[in-house]
Formats: C-alpha cells, structure tokens, sequence
C-alpha cells in the first residue's frame, strides 16, 4: 500500500532552506577570515599547505578560498603561488581609523611624550582575547621595538591588556576571563592575582606596570582610558627597553606625565 504524506528527503523544505543557507555562509565567512589571520609578521607568505596546517581547514576549502580572496583583492599571489595579504585587508580599516578622534586627538600628545622621555607611545583596543593598537608613535625609528597600528599584545601578559580588561564592566570581564581560561590555561594560572595587583596599582598610582612579561628586556606601563558608554575600551601604554632606565625610574619619571596625558584626552573628550 502506498505510504501518503511521507517527505521527500531529498528535498529541502522551505522552513530550512534559510536556515542551512545562512548557516553556509556563516561557515564561509568564519572560515575566509581563518585564512586571512593565519598570515603574520614571521610567515607573512604561505601556501596552500602551510595554510591547512596552520588553521586546519581542509585542502579544497583552503584552495577554494584562496582563489576567491585573490579575486577579492585580500589576497596576492605570487611568481611562486604562494599567497600573502593583499592591499584590500588595509582598505578594510581605513573608516574606522579615520573616525575614531581619539587618534587625532591624542598624537600630538603621544608625540611630546615619546619625544621627552625617548620611549614608544601606544593607544590600544580589545580584540578577541587579545590587544590591538590603533595608534603608535615612536621616538626613534631605529628602536628595537617597533610597534605600529594593529599590532597584536597578549591579554594576559601586557600591561596594556590588564588596563583595558579594568576599563570594561565586571560583567564583560568576567566573560572574557572565561574564555581566556578555556583558550589559555597556562597563560590564565596565576592571572586572576596580577589583575588584582594591576588594580590596586592603577587606584593608587593611576597606570599599572609589566616588567618583561610580553617580551623579555622591556618594560611597559598602561594607563586605562574612560570612554564614552557606546565605545570600545582604549589604553595607553609607554615602552622602554631595560637598559634605558630602571623599572622603579620608568615608573616615577613616565608613569605620572602618562597618566596627566590620559586624564586631558578624557577632559577634552568630555568622558569625565
């Protein structure tokens, strides 16, 4: 007898096929951006191979997606076909570094101090669960450390990471201390004390401090920034490489002048 009524699997029924669909391109698009960010500074060229082993996606969707992110114009592919980002990943950022005042505000600022005290001055975001910088002046071009706009920082090892996690609410922090734990337990053992000590030391010095943490020979020192509720949180930081003056030095001769500049950029913003 024949069976009524009875759904053709092969058929995509009209109340998923939005669903799958977007779903698709979902999946697409986190992937596309796997690939994108996989690049850095110590392997700024890959192939199609080293890019599987670094972000795990299979070959054909790698191949795939390296076609259409040339294509795109997120992608270049050399003589040797292999591939790095493309002029199209800055053409990304531009309206938002060119909207954000903050930047045009404080780099005559930012300047001043890094000419006074010879150190690097950075304005720095939340990313993820990482650091980013959308501002970066340097005392000296030839320095060691040589950081510019979007350049990444651990959020669990720089100074400027625990300033920015105590510019954002309890609640948002306690979200992304969570997940910090899940994706970096080595990283988090101990953190929830340094973040303790960064506090207290922002309350009663106004900056917090990290002596080699991110990276070995210098020293750093965040201020963090309040802003407007609908904004992102931002920090300042200065550097210095160990050689140049003490951790107690850095942190009596540049730590205040860093702090007053933070404290008229929120004046001048109207934050306070």
């Amino acid at each position: 007898m024949a069976t009524r009524n009875r759904p053709d699997p092969s058929v995509t029924t009209p109340q998923s096929s939005p669903v799958r669909s977007e779903r698709a391109w979902g999946m697409a698009i986190s992937r596309a951006f796997e690939v994108l960010t996989c690049f850095s500074p110590e392997k700024p060229v890959m192939g199609n191979s080293e890019i599987v082993r670094a972000t795990g996606l299979p070959k054909s969707t790698v191949s795939r997606l390296t076609c259409i992110l040339v294509e795109l114009g997120y992608l270049y592919r050399n003589s040797q076909g292999k591939y790095q980002l493309a002029w199209g990943v800055v053409s990304l950022g531009y309206p938002l570094l060119t909207s954000m005042r903050i930047r045009q505000l404080a780099r005559p600022a930012m300047y001043e101090l890094a000419r006074r005290f010879r150190v690097n001055v950075n304005l720095g975001t939340l990313h993820q669960l990482g650091v980013v910088f959308v501002e970066s002046v340097r005392h000296d071009e030839s320095s060691a450390t040589r950081p510019d706009i979007g350049a990444p920082r651990n959020l669990l090892r720089s100074a400027m990471g625990r300033a920015l996690l105590l510019a954002i609410d309890e609640s948002q922090r306690t979200a992304l201390l969570n997940r910090a734990a899940l994706v970096d337990p080595a990283g988090f053992q101990g953190f929830p004390q340094r973040l303790k000590q960064a506090r207290r030391s922002v309350i009663e010095r106004g900056f917090c401090v990290s002596d080699g943490e991110h990276r070995p020979g210098y020293l750093a020192l965040a201020v963090p920034m309040r802003a407007i509720d609908s904004e992102a949180p931002l920090a300042f930081n200065c550097a210095v490489p160990v050689e140049q003056m003490s951790l107690q030095q850095f942190q009596d001769t540049v730590g205040p002048p860093l702090q007053a500049m933070v404290r008229r950029l929120e004046m001048q913003l109207g934050t306070v």
